[in-house]
């Protein structure tokens, strides 16, 4: 059997909250609604939302489940890009 041990840190919450806050002040939602995009927007206020939610779940926890640590590890690494993009658009 392959343990595969990996714990999921507080990190990766600190990435949503990042990502979160940097998403939703006044001005970002502001050109998000003059380009057209404030529903695509609030789509993916709520999908952050949920992955917070199972990362908050999982946070701390030994994962011996392979196909989740390397799910998890893609989600980590989606937010790394995410946290990248909204760097840039602001």
């Amino acid at each position: 059997m392959v343990v595969v041990g990996v714990v999921v840190d507080a990190a990766i919450g600190w990435l949503v909250q990042g990502i979160l806050g940097s998403l939703f002040t006044a001005p970002m939602e502001a050109w998000a609604r003059d380009v057209g995009l404030a529903e695509d927007v609030e789509n993916l206020e709520s999908e952050m939302r949920i992955v917070e939610m199972v990362l908050a779940a999982v946070e701390g926890r030994r994962i011996d489940n392979k196909p989740l640590t390397r799910s998890l590890d893609d989600l980590k690494e989606l937010l790394c890009d995410a946290e990248d993009v909204m760097d840039e658009l602001d």
